[in-house]
Order: C-alpha cells, then sequence, then structure tokens
C-alpha cells in the first residue's frame, strides 16, 4: 500500500489498523498531491510528469485493507483504491502496490 498523506502518519496507522506496519520510502510518477478544499486532506490526482513522494507499507492484510477503504471513504466515492508501479528509494525497485486516488478532478 503506498499512502501520501495522513496514512503516512504513525498515530493514524494505529488508529486505523491498531499497528504501524513496517515501511519504506517510495516515489509515485504519473501522479500529484492536491488539497481537496472541503476536507483540507490530500488526493492523488492522476497527471503526467506528476511525482509523489511517500511511503511503501509493507505486510497489509485483507482485512485491513478493508479497514483502509473505510478510512478512505471508498464507498462514499470520495476516493478509490488502484494498483499502480511504485518505485523504492532505498533499493530503486519498482514494486506493485495499491493506492488511493481521487475518484474526480479537484484542481485544474
Amino acid at each position: 500500500m503506498f499512502v501520501y498523506g495522513e496514512l503516512c502518519k504513525p498515530p493514524v496507522l494505529l488508529e486505523v489498523l491498531g499497528r504501524v506496519p513496517i515501511s519504506e520510502p517510495a516515489l509515485l510518477d504519473g501522479f500529484c498531491r492536491e488539497v481537496n478544499p472541503p476536507t483540507g486532506y490530500f488526493h492523488a490526482v492522476h497527471r503526467p510528469g506528476g511525482l509523489i513522494a511517500g511511503l511503501l507499507l509493507k505486510s497489509i492484510k485483507m482485512n485491513e485493507l478493508e479497514k483502509l477503504d473505510c478510512f478512505e471513504n471508498v464507498e462514499g466515492g470520495e476516493y478509490e483504491r488502484i494498483l499502480v508501479d511504485v518505485k523504492t528509494l532505498r533499493s530503486s525497485a519498482r514494486k506493485t502496490a495499491w493506492v488511493y486516488v481521487a475518484t474526480q478532478v479537484l484542481c485544474g
């Protein structure tokens, strides 16, 4: 799971998952991070040339994905969870990961 906003914060992960997963710094290209004005939280929006720095959370279980979906309001349509390739900063390896992205473009 690639995270880039609130879910980068250990206290938030502890509250949502009941633990803080092992993570490593990673980059997501082709997306940019934009603020959703009504909520003040970040959304990832597909944008050619964009780049988002974040964390790759390791060993996320299926029941934890469900908790994360609830936290990100996937059912309410605020975000959707998609598979992307991210580049880890420690090894420069590319890995496939889930990420939450905006369901609509918020900014120009």
